[in-house]
């Protein structure tokens, strides 16, 4: 019996335990209304509370008949029903998308926003076996990886599909068998569309002339796909500590340190990963990562690129910083007290200034020292500007302070971060955590002490 089929599916891929709540969107099509039945008579049996949700697209004059018979139907089981209408046609302008792309956000954002304020802990759909050789086939055309042929997923964050293991056949023959009403949707015959096109010409096309059981080849390489992909998620999983050097919402930083030496299909996945944690799943492409994998083989500091969904990838020396997050202003110029505590945000830091007589100097790591006396009186800690210049110690004649950072690998992107100590005009003395000029270096003659400390948070 179909029942019991699609209950051990359940169970073979762990859609669901005792006690869960369940939404199914039903849209009135025959496989949603065989999903609705067949599992509200799996509820008491599996230990599940269920309800439905119905989204109205509100393309067709057939739409409202859709959701009154949803809502019949669900009243006649004893479901709470939630629906809403939205008007597609306008969401697809306004988003600058497709209709087909444009209810589909739209039906599972709304589907979200039902579970979450309902307390569903599960959202059943109602794709089935054949939808999985579309999908796989769809992906395929598109030049797809490994991840896009894995098909549809039984369990894919808060989303289950109970129907994957059932044939449309097999879908049509319980409707009938069971008497249930259903709608069709016209559209799904419609050609303009992609996925139809592969369901009316190019599976039958493949039936007939190469393989008559091409659904069932598509759904094994499904299969296949979905335990490799599982299995490099976990070989990532290895790598992932080692070369995340910071993450919060809407910034990743990857360290390239032995970058180089990792394969290339671990090196994409790992990309691809950085994008989706950065901005969100769906929808990156092979060609988006291949355009990061290139940003990251190109020579020098200052290398950005900017992709969909606002997200901007920047590659440093020794890093790549992946972020939607709004670029911080940059600049800063702040009169140094003596002695005193400055806060820069755009560098993050909090310093203090000190002056101590060098004889009762006791050293600290991380102090910065300067001779106080060689220093101009009016000094500022700032962010760099055009002209400025620095004298290295140990080096004769001055060096262009951009050419410094350069040359010293200081990553592109925090250049204008870093505070410099310096006067009025574009000599700089200090290079808040890397190097003091040597106009303002320690030596024997130092009497007094400029000491510069990171404050504790």
């Amino acid at each position: 019996m179909l029942v019991d089929k699609v209950e051990r599916f359940i169970t073979k891929h762990g859609l669901v335990k005792p006690g869960d709540k369940v939404l199914l969107a039903v849209s009135g099509g025959p496989d949603s209304m065989c999903l609705l039945h067949l599992l509200h008579r799996l509820g008491p049996k599996l230990d599940l509370e269920m309800a439905a949700v119905h989204l109205n697209h509100g393309l067709r004059a057939e739409a409202g008949s859709e959701e009154a018979l949803v809502r019949e139907h669900c009243r006649h089981l004893g479901l709470a029903f939630y629906s809403r209408q939205v008007q597609v046609d306008q969401l697809a302008r306004e988003w600058k998308t497709s209709l087909e792309d444009a209810g589909r956000r739209a039906r599972y954002s709304y589907f979200a926003e039902v579970a979450q304020a309902f307390g569903f802990l599960r959202i059943a759909t109602a794709h089935h076996y054949d939808d999985v050789a579309e999908t796989v086939l769809l992906h395929l055309l598109r030049g797809s990886g490994i991840r896009g042929l894995r098909g549809i997923m039984p369990l894919n964050g808060p989303l289950i599909r109970p129907l994957l293991g059932v044939t449309k056949a097999e879908i049509l023959a319980y409707a009938e068998e069971k008497n249930l009403s259903y709608c069709l949707d016209p559209s799904n015959t419609h050609l303009e569309f992609v996925r139809n096109r592969i369901r009316h010409h190019l599976i039958p096309c493949l039936q007939r002339e190469y393989n008559p059981r091409i659904v069932e080849a598509l759904n094994n390489l499904a299969g296949i796909a979905q335990a490799e992909d599982e299995a490099m998620e976990k070989e990532i999983d290895r790598y992932w500590p080692g070369l995340c050097l910071e993450e919060e919402p809407g910034l990743l930083v990857l360290s390239l340190a032995g970058w180089a030496d990792l394969h290339l299909a671990y090196r994409r996945r790992i990309v691809r990963r950085a994008l989706e944690l950065v901005a969100g799943q769906a929808p990156w492409s092979q060609g988006d990562v291949e355009k990061v994998m290139e940003l990251e083989r190109k020579s020098g500091s200052s290398c950005t690129l900017h992709l969909k969904k606002g997200v901007r990838i920047t590659r440093g020396y020794d890093r790549i910083i992946f972020t939607t997050q709004t670029a911080l202003p940059t600049e800063f110029r702040e009169q140094v007290p003596i002695p005193g505590e400055i806060r820069i945000p755009p560098a993050g830091v909090s310093l203090s200034l000190a002056r101590v007589e060098r004889q009762h100097y006791r050293p600290r790591p991380g102090d910065m020292v300067l001779d106080l006396d060689r220093l101009p009186a009016q000094l500022w800690l700032r962010s760099r500007q055009a002209g400025d210049v620095f004298r290295p110690p140990g080096m004769q004649g001055s060096k262009k302070l951009k050419k410094w950072l350069i040359d010293n690998k200081i990553p592109a992107a925090d250049r204008s971060r870093i505070p410099l100590l310096a006067g009025d005009g574009t000599e700089i003395y200090a290079i808040w955590g890397y190097a003091v000029s040597r106009l303002a270096a320690v030596d024997r003659g130092t009497v007094n002490l400029l000491v510069l400390s990171q404050c504790a948070d």
